[in-house]
């Protein structure tokens, strides 16, 4: 549980601290940016090992989020995006790298309440994205990542 929390419902919040942890504990990011309003830069993400729970509702409710930070790894684990951008009607650009999305809940609701338009970038040899609001967001443009 480390970090869980740590900002969440801190309005005044507009810059997220660096987050250079590349192998992640469960639960350790959880929440922590969920009900930032004004926050407009999101942490880089270079996590590429993750567990149960890590990442989920981390920015839920960031009003003024435009940009997702990329997200490298290639196997999700339960829960770990589940609600991630959930309620953050400007995000309009996630670049997500993942192969294995099989794990349980593991993109929840991650992309309920996005911009309705954007550009999302995945990994070229991912096919099995849906589409919606445990998916690709409805109305956005898929590009295949370079």
């Amino acid at each position: 549980f480390c970090y869980s929390g740590m900002f969440e419902k801190c309005p005044a919040l507009t810059t997220a601290p660096e987050l250079p942890a590349t192998t992640l504990a469960n639960y350790c990011y959880s929440g922590m940016f969920n009900g930032c309003s004004k926050l407009t830069t999101s942490p880089e993400l270079p996590a590429t090992t993750l567990r149960n729970y890590c990442y989920n509702v981390m920015f839920q409710n960031c009003t003024a989020l435009t940009a997702a930070p990329e997200l490298p790894a290639t196997t999700l684990k339960d829960s770990c995006y589940n609600s991630m951008f959930r309620g953050c009607p400007k995000l309009n650009y996630i670049k997500c790298l993942a192969t294995d999305i099989s794990a349980a809940s593991c993109t929840s609701n991650w992309v309920n309440g996005v911009a309705a338009t954007g550009t999302f970038v995945k990994n070229a040899s991912m096919t099995g994205w849906t589409t919606g609001a445990n998916g690709i967001p409805s109305g956005w443009t898929v590009q295949n990542a370079a």
